[in-house]
């Protein structure tokens, strides 16, 4: 590697540091979760979102990038080339709600022994800045890069990409990009996305009055709160998971039963902890106590809960180049009409279907008095490994970091997918220590490692001007 260039790379970074931490501060302040319901004219995701649209848009100004935004769906910061074709990033400024269980303010980013604390520090608003100092190096060098460059800020990953849907309707695709919102070497493959809901048949006499999970599908649930009409006195210690549940008085003759489990996002579902499962489990002890349709959907959702790989509902499969499927009960709740709904989200390989998979959880949820209703999905999506800007990508990481790297799949989802040449190539590290008072993303206590955040810029760095040398 030219140690010109990354001595010129180390010193920028140095120079604007402590500037990067405060705008990802800054941006970390917009509660910016999108929620079409309060859409406005330029912010169809709310205002929140376009707050934050607008922060990001501004931190780019100020670093020289020309700005622009498509109807508040999308915005970006364009530097121009010595061609029109495009080598871009995209990251996203909304962020799922903060959930239950932080020990601080999700929304005023805290700085902690080495790490940042709060919602989007790692997902995505963090690399979101990232991605902004990483292009302006050319800027600060003076420097006309080969291709144009674009850096993409995003309003509705977390709730089904529909800005970027709306962005690619006017915009042509470019040449290459790569969204910093996964995990380092290079993402090249991800899985399939397929949701959908298990909603119970009419419920008589019902003693479930409300139950609450995550806030958003793709997220496992740290808590969950289920209200009985029983009261609490009448209800037995749990048998299992006693340290997990807490029952208390909700009112004269109704209970609440509190279920803390180990949060985190749908498709690494690996050291999490489902609270909703916690609640099925110990309504399994409880079962008499149950109405008769409660009782046929509980058994359902003791199939759901069974396991994250799909196993117990007839889903399972796995594909060498995608891996293992995985699926997650996010969200649940008791519905106007006295139903009650589950949610899935499943992430899956090119070993089955969207078709498959909806006849076989039709078939099993009709088995117990329920049904099952498609949401969204997605097929898997993948690019070649062996293309030349893959491989720039890995050789820069490699060179950094000292480590071998190979291209990989994932279960997440990511923008990248979108795109007709697109990778994902992130800072998060879901094999990362944390520290006890840390959490990961889509969990409480969000955390990055400030150390991690300054390694992947300048792997940004290098990555933008390795890409400006090849031919596209």
């Amino acid at each position: 590697m030219d140690k010109t260039l990354e001595e010129r790379v180390d010193v920028y970074i140095d120079t604007v540091w402590d500037q990067v931490l405060a705008d990802i501060a800054e941006l970390v302040g917009c509660p910016s979760v999108a929620d079409t319901s309060l859409a406005e004219p330029a912010a169809p995701f709310g205002p929140d979102v376009r707050r934050a649209l607008d922060c990001a848009l501004g931190i780019a100004r100020k670093l020289g990038y020309y700005t622009a935004d498509d109807e508040g769906y999308l915005g970006w910061g364009d530097i121009a080339g010595e061609r029109t074709e495009q080598v871009a990033t995209i990251a996203h400024v909304d962020v799922v709600p903060a959930g239950p269980g932080w020990s601080t303010d999700p929304f005023a980013m805290e700085r902690r022994e080495g790490w940042l604390l709060g919602r989007g520090v790692i997902d995505d608003k963090g690399p979101a800045v990232l991605s902004l100092y990483a292009g302006a190096f050319f800027l600060h060098e003076g420097i006309t890069p080969r291709y144009s460059f674009r850096a993409l800020l995003g309003c509705d990953e977390e709730a089904g990409m529909s800005d970027v849907k709306h962005y690619l309707a006017g915009h042509e695709s470019p040449a290459f990009l790569f969204t910093p919102d996964a995990s380092f070497p290079v993402c090249n493959a991800e899985k399939g996305c397929f949701g959908g809901s298990f909603v119970s048949g009419p419920i008589a006499d019902g003693v479930i009055r409300s139950w609450s999970g995550a806030e958003a599908t793709n997220a496992v649930p740290s808590e969950s709160v289920l209200v009985v009409g029983v009261d609490a006195s009448a209800l037995p210690v749990p048998r299992m998971n006693a340290d997990r549940l807490t029952i208390e008085s909700a009112a004269p003759g109704e209970a609440r039963i509190l279920a803390r489990g180990i949060g985190g996002h749908a498709s690494l579902p690996e050291g999490t902890l489902n609270a909703i499962g916690l609640i099925v489990s110990y309504l399994g002890e409880i079962r008499e106590l149950l109405a008769p349709a409660e009782r046929d959907y509980l058994a359902l959702l003791e199939l759901v809960h069974a396991d994250t790989a799909g196993e117990a509902v007839g889903i399972a499969c796995s594909s060498t180049a995608f891996g293992a499927l995985t699926l997650n009960a996010g969200t649940i709740a008791v519905r106007p009409d006295g139903r009650i709904e589950q949610t899935i989200d499943v992430r899956f390989p090119d070993a089955t279907t969207t078709g498959a998979m909806e006849a076989t959880l039709t078939q099993l949820a009709s088995r117990f008095g329920a049904s099952f209703v498609l949401g969204r999905s997605k097929d898997p999506f993948s690019v070649d490994a062996g293309h030349p800007a893959v491989q720039a990508l890995l050789d820069v990481y490699r060179e950094v970091t000292g480590r071998e790297a190979e291209p990989f799949s994932m279960g997440g989802g990511t923008y990248a997918r979108n795109f007709a040449r697109a990778v994902s190539f992130g800072p998060e590290d879901e094999e990362l220590e944390l520290p006890a008072w840390a959490g990961s993303m889509h969990g409480p206590n969000e955390a990055a490692s400030e150390e991690a955040l300054k390694e992947a810029l300048k792997i940004y760095i290098l990555a933008l001007v390795r890409l400006m040398g090849l031919e596209l």
